[in-house]
């Protein structure tokens, strides 16, 4: 059942729809849709190894009293590596993806690294 359309918006509407799909939308998002080899898995790894190596400096280095600055630092440098890193692929398609799951992974890799000195350290 199609809602009641009015107007130019609707009848624009309606041309875009066919049996519920965005057609214009939908051919557009399937060419931008980034394959397998624009995730540069190199770049990626590349980031949460710096991001490891900054996470177990300030684990060994930092006082314990400075520990969350020192952390909030570490993400800081990470995310600026990652952006560097992405940036240097000059791929726009997936950067923003590429990007999200590099700098997440960065947080996670330095959170662990952080819980385990906690116990250990």
């Amino acid at each position: 059942m199609r809602p009641a359309l009015d107007g130019a918006f609707g009848a624009r509407l309606l041309a875009l729809c066919e049996n519920g799909r965005v057609n214009e939308t939908a051919a557009q998002s399937d060419r931008e849709m980034p394959d397998a080899h624009s995730w540069h898995i190199p770049r990626l790894i590349i980031a949460w190894a710096v991001a490891a190596v900054i996470g177990v400096l300030v684990t060994v280095l930092a006082p314990v009293e400075d520990r969350f600055s020192w952390l909030v630092f570490a993400i800081g440098a990470s995310t600026l590596v990652t952006f560097a890193l992405q940036l240097g692929t000059a791929a726009k398609v997936g950067f923003i993806t590429r990007v999200a799951f590099s700098v997440a992974g960065s947080v996670l890799v330095i959170a662990v690294i952080d819980v385990v000195g906690l116990f250990f350290g």
